[in-house]
């Protein structure tokens, strides 16, 4: 009987643990900047999430997470330009502008706040708004992208081999807009997103994805309403071996050349390749 019990008791704690909401890709972005700017006080997105008609507040490192956002809100997502304004006596400085994704899109709000002292130069604190949006908006596929669960998958990671490359190609070549490495996490397991610039750490490689592995070609699409040429691609280690594949996507127009993108493509693939000792390198924690 106390077997019994003990097991009841347990599953009672399994599935309240179950019902713990996960963090939101959101949310991870917003603890990057705050750690990444100690002097910021405030972090806030304004997003509109998928299937909702109302725009709210989706991640804070204040709390407030599910308000609905105010006029001021929703005049700098409708017009592009920011609010900016002394607040608290003038002892802090508030600058709310667009929210973009990859491709330039306006998503939403941002809104930064910095402790302020009389005299300190406000186009500073201007300027380093657009380049934390900007930083931000590289890392952003959609709206959506940002209300998906981080991590993707529970027990996923984003201390990687195939991170560090991601992250390091990305900071080279500043024309990408996107970029995923896809290659199992255990010896013999399925692909996985093992890096990105998006998230989605874990995710599993579906049909489409698989039809990558074994292209002899690269497969391309146009993507976000016109704006984003993508390019996946098998991907392979130095010695040629095939470990997973990679996608990889640039800003397009119409009329733009399309094999030259696709040759971009390619050839950074091939700086990725030289870099990959092993398809266990790509798996690798923290390396």
């Amino acid at each position: 009987m106390r077997f019994v019990v003990a097991m009841l008791a347990l599953a009672a704690s399994c599935a309240a643990q179950a019902e713990i909401p996960v963090k939101v890709y959101a949310q991870e972005l917003v603890d990057r900047t705050v750690a990444a700017h100690r002097d910021l006080m405030v972090v806030a997105m304004h997003v509109t999430p998928p299937k909702s008609a109302e725009n709210v507040i989706v991640a804070s490192n204040i709390g407030r997470i599910g308000k609905v956002a105010d006029e001021d809100d929703l005049r700098v997502i409708n017009t592009g330009k920011p609010n900016l304004e002394e607040a608290h006596g003038g002892t802090r400085y508030e600058v709310e502008l667009v929210l973009r994704d990859a491709q330039g899109e306006t998503i939403g709000a941002l809104g930064l706040v910095w402790p302020y002292r009389a005299g300190q130069d406000k186009k500073a604190f201007d300027r380093r708004a657009e380049a934390i949006r900007d930083d931000l908006a590289r890392h952003i596929l959609n709206a959506a992208n940002l209300m998906d669960p981080f991590p993707f998958e529970h027990s996923a990671t984003t201390k990687t081999g195939a991170q560090k490359l991601v992250d390091a190609m990305q900071a080279a070549h500043r024309d990408i807009l996107v970029l995923a490495i896809r290659a199992p996490a255990t010896k013999g397991g399925e692909l996985v997103v093992l890096g990105s610039t998006f998230g989605r750490h874990g995710k599993k490689a579906d049909a489409d994805d698989m039809k990558v592995l074994d292209a002899a070609e690269p497969i391309t699409g146009v993507y976000s309403g016109g704006k984003r040429f993508g390019v996946d691609m098998a991907l392979h280690d130095a010695s040629g071996a095939k470990v997973g594949t990679m996608n990889v996507g640039y800003a397009v127009r119409e009329g733009d050349d399309r094999k030259a993108l696709v040759a971009k493509a390619v050839a950074l693939r091939a700086e990725i390749e030289k870099q990959i000792a092993t398809a266990a390198a790509l798996a690798e924690l923290d390396p």
